[in-house]
């Protein structure tokens, strides 16, 4: 497998062509006009670090990013690395310019996976995002894609992020959770609660559990 690497990734050039070529890929470094990382070709993936990603929000660069992957490829992915650390470090520092809430955050990643999917990486280790980017473009090339595809992407900021964030959620389970719950708002999953979740039919404890937990995740850490 060819796995390209855009030559103005500066730092990561070198970390990125090293682990790729200890697991046997061909790398080439190239000015790349969509994307940062490309893979055979077909899968394109837009590397983002947190400060770099919450920027490109602001400036509404990356929603146009996304866009553009999309036509190009018959793949891609924002991939989102940094550790939760950093994000909330960025997120306070963003008060200083244009402030940046965590339901901004989210929402905005809700909007991305509307047409691209974003994949999250939320520690200090790189050599992790490269091996996501590597299974994932692996996947695609095999014709079995690991992240979720859905019949569609909904205008609902709730159900989203119920489906494209909380692993184990279904299209239907996320379509049903917000339709009983009334969800229309990220707001909205914040005061969700495990009585409620587990009164819907096909949300056992340990699912409720876990939407729980990856909200509270994102919101408080």
């Amino acid at each position: 497998m060819l796995v390209q690497i855009d030559s103005r990734e500066k730092d990561r050039i070198q970390s990125a062509s090293e682990y790729y070529k200890q697991q046997g890929l061909e790398v080439e470094v190239c000015e790349l006009e969509v994307g940062d990382y490309i893979f055979d070709h077909k899968v394109c993936f837009e590397m983002k670090l947190i400060p770099d990603f919450i920027a490109s929000i602001q400036e509404g660069r990356v929603f146009n990013q996304a866009i553009t992957m999309a036509e190009n490829y018959d793949w891609s992915f924002v991939m989102i690395h940094g550790d939760l650390y950093q994000r909330t470090k960025a997120i306070i520092q963003s008060r200083d310019y244009i402030p940046m809430t965590i339901e901004q955050y989210i929402g905005s990643i809700s909007s991305l996976n509307r047409y691209t999917t974003v994949l999250q990486v939320y520690n200090s280790v790189i050599e992790e995002a490269y091996y996501t980017m590597m299974k994932q473009a692996e996947k695609c090339l095999s014709n079995r894609p690991i992240v979720k595809k859905f019949e569609r992407k909904d205008k609902n900021p709730a159900f989203n992020y119920l489906a494209y964030c909380v692993y184990g959620i279904s299209g239907k389970k996320a379509e049903k959770i917000v339709k009983e719950l009334k969800l229309s708002t990220l707001e909205d999953l914040l005061y969700l609660d495990h009585n409620q979740l587990t009164n819907i039919e096909g949300i056992g404890p340990k699912l409720a559990d876990r939407i729980i937990n990856t909200i509270q995740s994102e919101t408080y850490e």
